[in-house]
């Protein structure tokens, strides 16, 4: 998991954990609470690119109703919903590629400050406006370009977006 949550399950599962230790694990919870909800973001995101529904989706975590799991994924979201009324295709694909590498990173984060640099980068564009998500998701991809990370998903897709805003304003972009 992440060592946030590591903190805490080991602070909990020890009958002789001080006071400090307990703090500092309560203190930890946010983190990993953010953590999991980017792991969950990131599946869900997963799951509606490869066809799941959301009918399926909302059984598996346990709510009443498709609504009720694709308001529940937007929440996960943040501002991002506000943002995916605007986003062409080629910027929603860009920012699920996006999506998807953070949650990889998060995940199962390289120890390298790039990939770190890279997560905190990738955080903030996914709720960015197009031209900002753009610009972010190529520092991003410098960031990783010395990180045992696999990128290519993220540069095809900024490479592919690149080219549909292109084609589609009649020029270059």
């Amino acid at each position: 998991m992440t060592r946030a949550y590591d903190v805490v399950v080991a602070a909990v599962a020890r009958d002789d954990a001080s006071s400090a230790d307990q703090l500092a694990a309560l203190g930890q919870i946010a983190v990993a609470r953010k953590d999991l909800d980017s792991l969950e973001r990131g599946l869900i995101a997963n799951l509606r690119t490869s066809g799941v529904s959301w009918t399926q989706i909302a059984a598996t975590i346990g709510v009443g109703s498709r609504q009720a799991a694709e308001q529940r994924y937007l929440r996960l979201c943040g501002s991002l919903d506000r943002q995916r009324t605007v986003d062409t295709a080629a910027i929603a694909s860009l920012r699920a590629s996006a999506l998807r590498a953070y949650t990889s990173l998060v995940a199962s984060p390289p120890d390298d400050p790039r990939a770190r640099l890279a997560v905190a980068t990738l955080e903030h564009a996914l709720s960015a406006s197009p031209g900002a998500l753009y610009a972010l998701v190529e520092q991003a991809l410098g960031d990783l370009r010395e990180v045992d990370f696999d990128s290519s998903p993220l540069a095809l897709a900024l490479s592919t977006a690149s080219a549909r805003s292109a084609a589609s304003a009649g020029g270059p972009k």
